[in-house]
């Protein structure tokens, strides 16, 4: 299969295959990534296709052909390479899943973009279009991945994912270097992963259900182990975690907490044969966790509400941010959100700005909008309307006082 820019392409379906294509990449200073899986009816999303390229290839691996991809995965992990993306998040959990590790090195062209003014979260089709002007087609969006064999259509729609991201990571390089930003991405790439780090290594997960804040501390400590238990029952099944109990179900078991298999079935939509047939292991849980002595049951997270006014505040420094940010040409998406602003507020209210300063404040944010928000909000700046055709039409002016 020739791929249009002229770089040879190839289909990488056997071991001796992977061999010569992991050599030809070893010796690249970068690499373009993507992946191709399907999600809907396991516990781990299934692999299906790999799509890379280099400067002089671009290439297919079939996952489910080949038994052992180590030599592929460590190459990808060889801190000399650097790798390339676009919405790094779900391949680079791939990437951990599969070897334990993620990248050491990793560009993803979805961040620069923000960083240049492009807009964020930019789709791979709107990011390669205003870089380059080229137009990649769809047409195998519902693909089901695992199906073999893959046509040369659904292959060069695959390898569309790869094929333009070098190009466009020299422009976005040459945009980062013209507005002084190389360090503000390299900040930025170092994060995301820390991030993914942290949330492969984060034994407080359960805390990110939606409803913890209807329960008891008995509760808490009912919906962490429910939370485990769901987890646990996934990989054995090999089902998605939430097929196996919704959030909204495992918070009304936490909060009701059943003492026998009747008043557990009487929860609304637990009469599936799938939960029926788990009530004793569930039913199991509920009672190891109301054994454990109130000392050791779990507290609350901090809640902060908004006192009265706050979002008539959030909305004007909502305003200010995006001022800020037209001005010096970055993201509202990547730069902060609703939630980042009323930390801000809360911290300057209750004086812990110093101190522990705000996301809005540290590093390149606070180059770009963390002053100004802390001008407006104390009263040293305003913001008044100002040209109604523009993308954002107010203006923020120091106020003078006499």
């Amino acid at each position: 299969m020739n791929d249009r820019q002229g770089a040879s392409s190839s289909r990488v379906e056997t071991a001796s295959a992977l061999r010569k294509l992991t050599e030809r990449l070893a010796v690249a200073d970068r690499i373009a990534f993507d992946t191709e899986f399907v999600s809907e009816s396991t516990f781990e999303p299934v692999l299906c296709l790999i799509q890379v390229a280099t400067a002089d290839l671009t290439a297919t691996i079939d996952p489910l052909a080949i038994d052992d991809l180590t030599p592929f995965w460590n190459v990808l992990l060889d801190p000399a390479i650097e790798i390339v993306m676009h919405a790094a998040g779900e391949d680079t959990r791939i990437i951990r899943r599969k070897t334990g590790e993620i990248p050491r090195r990793l560009f993803d062209v979805q961040i620069a973009a923000g960083l240049v003014g492009l807009g964020y979260p930019l789709s791979h089709g709107s990011l390669v279009s205003q870089l380059l002007g080229v137009t990649v087609h769809g047409g195998e969006t519902r693909t089901d991945w695992r199906k073999r064999p893959l046509s040369d259509g659904q292959l060069r729609y695959a390898l569309d994912d790869v094929r333009y991201l070098l190009k466009a990571t020299d422009l976005l390089k040459d945009r980062l270097v013209e507005l002084d930003r190389i360090a503000w991405a390299e900040a930025e790439m170092d994060a995301f992963l820390d991030e993914i780090r942290r949330k492969g290594d984060d034994d407080e997960r359960w805390r990110r259900l939606p409803g913890l804040h209807q329960l008891n501390r008995v509760g808490l400590e009912c919906a962490k182990r429910l939370y485990e238990w769901r987890i646990d029952e996934a990989r054995r099944t090999n089902r998605p975690v939430k097929q196996v109990l919704r959030d909204d179900l495992l918070i009304a078991i936490a909060k009701r907490r059943p003492q026998g298999r009747k008043d557990l079935e009487a929860l609304r939509d637990f009469n599936r044969p799938h939960l029926l047939r788990t009530a004793g292991s569930i039913l199991e849980t509920i009672e190891r966790a109301g054994e454990i002595p109130v000392d050791e049951l779990p507290e609350h997270a901090e809640r902060f509400d908004d006192r009265p006014g706050w979002s008539m505040l959030v909305s004007l420094l909502s305003a200010t941010l995006a001022r800020c940010c037209v001005e010096n040409k970055t993201a509202p998406a990547l730069t902060g959100s609703a939630n980042d602003i009323r930390d801000l507020i809360r911290r300057y209210v209750e004086g812990e700005i110093e101190a522990s300063p705000p996301y809005l404040m540290r590093g390149w944010r606070g180059e770009v909008c963390g002053k100004t928000l802390l001008d407006v909000l104390s009263g040293r700046a305003g913001v008044r309307v100002g040209d109604l055709g523009a993308e954002v039409p107010v203006v923020i002016e120091t106020i003078v006082r006499k």
